[in-house]
This record gives structure tokens, sequence and C-alpha cells, in this order.
């Protein structure tokens, strides 16, 4: 049989009191330490879900906000290009009134040197026929000399 000594159950007694001082001492410590990291991490990967999302969410509104600005320079570029449509028309239009009215003004000059060329024109041959005349009368002309008559009085002229 068995006998049980004194010596086993100081033995099984250490073991006892050893298990519930290290139950007391280290395990739920560190079980305690487990359960706040597990905490700790879960927290975290939660924090990082929602900060996954902020930044999905930033980068879809800065999406919009891209779209929103490149549709705004093409708007922009598409005004600058009908101002400068418009502005050239503009001069042009300017410079096309601008040669009208210098045509105009050269051909009103033009008249006004062709009256005046006229004029001058019709006085010189009617003092050339005064002349005529009066050399007609003076000398009684004859018709071989009428020639010589008109070709000194235009030579009279063209010296003056």
């Amino acid at each position: 049989m068995i006998s049980i000594d004194y010596t086993l159950i100081i033995v099984i007694l250490n073991f006892v009191v050893l298990l519930i001082v290290l139950n007391k001492l280290l395990y739920k410590p560190i079980s305690n330490f487990l359960a706040e990291r597990k905490k700790q991490i879960s927290e975290d990967i939660d924090a990082a879900k929602r900060s996954r999302e902020e930044a999905s969410g930033y980068a879809k509104l800065k999406e919009v906000e891209l779209k929103k600005s490149s549709e705004e320079i093409r708007m922009l570029k598409k005004s600058a290009a009908k101002d400068a449509e418009t502005r050239a028309s503009e001069i042009v239009k300017s410079a096309m009134d601008h040669e009208k009215k210098i045509l105009r003004e050269a051909e009103e000059q033009l008249y006004g040197e062709k009256d005046k060329v006229v004029g001058e024109i019709s006085e010189e041959l009617a003092e050339m026929i005064s002349q005529l005349s009066a050399k007609y009368l003076s000398e009684k002309i004859k018709e071989n000399s009428d020639a010589e008559l008109i070709k000194k009085i235009l030579d009279e002229r063209s010296d003056n």
C-alpha cells in the first residue's frame, strides 16, 4: 500500500501554494497585459481603418476639386480665345475703316488736284487762244506759219 507521508503532503501543499502565488503574481498581470495589448491593437486597427476612410474621402474631394479646376481652366481658355477673336475682328474692322478713310481722302485730294489742273489748263488755253488771236490779227497768219506760231507759243509757255 501506499503510505502517505508528511513530506508528500508538504510537497503537494507547496505546489498548490506555488500555483496560487504564480496565479496571483504572474498569470493575472500577464493575462491583463495581453488583454490590454489586444485591446490596444484592435483600437489601432480601427483608427487605421478610419484614417484610410478619411484619406479616401479627401482623395475623392481632391479629385472633384481637380475636375472642377480643370473645367474652370477650360472655360477660361475658351473665354480668352473668344475675347482674342473678338479683339482681332475689332482690329481688322478698324483697319478697314481706316483704309476706307485714307482712300476717300486720297480720292478727294485727286479730284481737287484734277479741278485745279483743269482750271490751270483752261486759263492757259484761254491765254494761248488770246495770244494766238492777237498774233493772228496782227500778222495775218498764213496757213504754213500756223504750226510754227503754235509751236512758238507752246515753247514760250514751257519756258515760263
